[in-house]
């Protein structure tokens, strides 16, 4: 569904249990961030769970000085686009990229819930560093999660952050953030080599390249096999039929010739 001046206008907005105005976004299959500057900046929250956003991008954010929490969670649609072709391709619509400017679009963020979508490497979160205010972070159920100092690396480029992944940040992790990634040759090198690793992004591009999985088991039907494949659709009586047939082409399997 787009973003556009309806749904942002029919929208629910409320206040919720801290008496902050909320605009509920949720659960509208949302492509893109866009037209928010119709909203005029009324909102301490704004409500993106569950919607199909793969970027978050600067130039789709209009400054926004009220604005202080950010759900986004479960970002993510697996679209299968198996059928016709006998190739199976995976299309991952997730957020897997933040913009570094984002910050300065949104100054006054201290709440930013990103959990389950698919943040990769540990540089994918260095623009994270710009949000000055941020003070409860989650990203939980990110690939990045699974990286090795990832905690450590959060905390180390957000000092500000109290609250990560729903865990407090204690003082003892701050202190080992510090020692692995500054205060001597080898540990700024460290933090210079993990600030590197990061997905392809351009902001503009839309889904970076890191999201796309295809996997290919050939290239594709036969002139024969494609003719089968026509006549079995054709001959498809009921959806129960086309079903059958679409599972079965996804299995890798062509339909058998007629006989005559």
């Amino acid at each position: 569904m787009k973003l556009d001046y309806d749904v942002l206008s029919n929208a629910t907005s409320f206040l919720d249990a801290a008496s902050d105005r909320c605009l509920d976004l949720r659960d509208l299959k949302i492509p893109k961030v866009e037209n928010l500057a119709v909203t005029k900046d009324t909102n301490d929250t704004i409500d993106l769970t569950n919607n199909d956003i793969p970027v978050l991008s600067a130039a789709d954010f209009p400054p926004m000085l009220r604005l202080t929490t950010l759900l986004l969670s479960n970002n993510r649609y697996l679209q299968n686009l198996a059928f016709p072709q006998l190739t199976t391709t995976h299309l991952i619509h997730s957020i897997a990229a933040i913009d570094a400017k984002l910050h300065k679009q949104l100054p006054n963020i201290h709440s930013l819930i990103l959990s389950n979508n698919h943040l990769q490497e540990l540089g994918d979160l260095n623009p994270l560093e710009g949000f000055s205010k941020l003070i409860r972070l989650a990203l939980v159920g990110n690939p990045v999660c699974a990286k090795k100092n990832y905690r450590l690396w959060v905390i180390f480029k957000c000092p500000s952050v109290r609250v990560l992944d729903f865990r407090r940040v204690k003082d003892a992790e701050r202190e080992a953030a510090n020692a692995l990634f500054s205060g001597s040759k080898q540990a700024n090198a460290l933090a210079s080599e993990t600030a590197s690793k990061t997905s392809t992004f351009t902001p503009g591009d839309g889904i970076p390249a890191a999201t796309k999985q295809v996997v290919k088991p050939h290239m594709g039907p036969s002139p024969e096999e494609a003719a089968r494949i026509k006549a079995a659709i054709d001959s498809a009586g009921s959806l129960e039929e086309v079903a059958r047939l679409k599972r079965q082409l996804e299995g890798g399997s062509v339909p058998a010739a007629k006989k005559r």
